[in-house]
């Protein structure tokens, strides 16, 4: 009960929100992958199960690979800098993917392609944006990270059950990368809200020490 009752000052923490909503979004675009991944690469691939279970892992290995590039940078870096990072990756290769598919190159290489840089940029989003959300309340960790946890995979619920709604065989391609472009605009937008607050923190704290 304890807990419960260290949400609502958390609730009214706009940086904890940043945070928060940066995390869903980005975890929400790996689980409207793993909902719409399977029926594109039956449907338009006509892939294998054993080549199937081989790309979708290619999401997983930029996951590793983003986060050895996020322990390497993030000393020099600020949290809210390496969270826009990784959301301007993700939303690059995402929109490369899209490009791809528009320009009639309907290949397996325009869709995992695309997602390996989802991957990239959840590996130097997350732990900037778990450690944020964690240090908002230094006091409150424990419910912070049970709330953030929380809504994290509430959210990836919602984005999986939109995505396999809106999928078809013929729309598949675009529905799919099209719903993990919202979500990783979404924390991107989320991430330069933390960006902003930040600076009007530090501005703030130049004008008293003036």
């Amino acid at each position: 009960m304890k807990q419960f009752r260290s949400y609502p000052e958390l609730f009214r923490s706009r940086r904890f929100w940043g945070y928060a909503l940066c995390m869903m979004f980005s975890t929400g675009a790996f689980y409207a992958f793993l909902a719409g991944a399977p029926l594109l690469a039956a449907a338009s691939f006509g892939m294998s199960p054993a080549s199937l279970g081989f790309c979708l892992g290619t999401i997983t290995a930029g996951f590793a690979l983003g986060s050895y590039l996020s322990g390497r940078y993030a000393q020099r870096y600020s949290l809210a800098v390496m969270m826009i990072a990784g959301r301007v990756v993700a939303c690059a290769g995402l929109l490369a993917g899209l490009a791809l598919f528009l320009a009639g190159f309907v290949h397996p290489v325009s869709l995992f392609g695309a997602t390996i840089f989802v991957g990239i940029g959840n590996g130097l989003t997350m732990p900037s944006s778990n450690a944020g959300a964690l240090s908002v309340r230094p006091h409150l960790a424990g419910s912070a990270a049970g709330l953030s946890g929380a809504l994290t995979v509430g959210a990836g619920a919602v984005l999986t059950s939109i995505t396999g709604a809106i999928l078809t065989e013929e729309n598949g391609a675009y529905a799919l990368l099209g719903m993990m472009l919202l979500s990783t605009v979404l924390a991107l937008l989320a991430a330069l809200q933390v960006f902003r607050l930040d600076l009007n923190g530090e501005r703030e704290s130049l004008e008293a020490g003036a």
